[in-house]
């Protein structure tokens, strides 16, 4: 998949109603109001010349990238990844662009996803079953699974919603997100998989509120936000998601499910969620470490043999 069509799937998203405070490409006003509104989330912009797009009639304005990380990013770091990411066509962009009759097809394939996923979420909730959505997108470990069992012993059903869009370096594939998480499907009969095609945005807690909107609009219930939830470069502090979550709880109609995350516990000699038992000096399961011993075919000691042993033949 090539990166532009990031904005493909953005328009799909907003064209299926998926976010709460836009329903089209941002423009400079819309853009403000973001600006002023830790609430409204994560602005989904676009930029000029992207080959999916008639431009005959749309408007431009430009954005200033100073104020945008600080704003919607929460740093003056340029060179942070969420913000090489989304100016990396540039500061100017464009609304009242119209998609390409060529790419319809397309465009209806996402938003066909976002249909489905609300249809299945609708069934479940006919048979009178408490859901909960959860976002991931890692291949999971032990301190994932003590989350898993954390969200199953509130819940009927814990959906896991991963999405899948342009992701940024060393990030887990969708191919092995997918084989991974079926695999764990089957350990668990009462989890779901449903993936979702949207987009990485990499803003923590401003994105966290994106994608409670998101699970709102596909008719969830209660969304689970952990631990540096859609940070990336150790920019934001762990808690930092949800401490914002919790702040603008009452601006959703969707809930909260909150831990502090899965650890292993030597005295316990198991997996447990933070300050579930008495002890201290928990160990911190490292997703980079998975990811860099995974990369080299190593055997991660925090994560299922099995799993990874299929995982290696993909």
């Amino acid at each position: 998949m090539i990166d532009i069509e990031e904005y493909l799937i953005a328009y799909a998203n907003l064209k299926s109603g998926l976010f709460i405070n836009q329903k089209n490409f941002a423009n400079h006003k819309v853009l403000n109001k973001f600006y002023q509104n830790q609430n409204y989330g994560f602005p989904i912009c676009l930029p000029d010349n992207i080959k999916y797009f008639d431009y005959s009639k749309a408007k431009f304005f430009k954005i200033d990238e100073g104020i945008f990380s600080s704003k919607i990013f929460s740093t003056k770091n340029k060179n942070y990844v969420g913000v090489k990411k989304f100016f990396r066509y540039g500061n100017k962009f464009a609304y009242n662009a119209s998609l390409k009759k060529k790419y319809e097809k397309k465009f209806l394939n996402y938003v066909s996803n976002i249909k489905n996923i609300k249809k299945k979420i609708t069934d479940l909730k006919l048979k009178k079953k408490s859901i909960c959505a959860m976002q991931i997108r890692n291949i999971p470990h032990f301190g994932h699974e003590a989350i898993f069992n954390f969200i199953l012993s509130k819940f009927d059903i814990l959906v896991l919603n991963p999405i899948y869009g342009i992701k940024k370096k060393n990030d887990f594939s969708n191919k092995l997100i997918t084989k991974a998480l079926r695999h764990i499907k089957k350990k668990y009969p009462r989890i779901k998989f449903l993936p979702l095609w949207s987009n990485f945005h990499y803003a923590g807690p401003r994105e966290a509120l994106h994608h409670m909107s998101m699970r709102e609009k596909l008719c969830f219930d209660y969304f689970y936000i952990g631990r540096d939830h859609a940070g990336a470069e150790n920019l934001y502090d762990p808690d930092a998601a949800a401490r914002l979550a919790k702040k603008y709880k009452k601006s959703f109609k969707i809930k909260l499910c909150i831990s502090k995350g899965g650890f292993y516990c030597r005295f316990c000699n198991d997996y447990v969620i933070k300050n579930t038992c008495n002890h201290n000096n928990l160990i911190d399961i490292s997703g980079t470490e998975f990811r860099m011993s995974f990369k080299n075919k190593k055997i991660y000691k925090h994560a299922e043999l099995k799993m990874q042993k299929i995982l290696f033949k993909i």
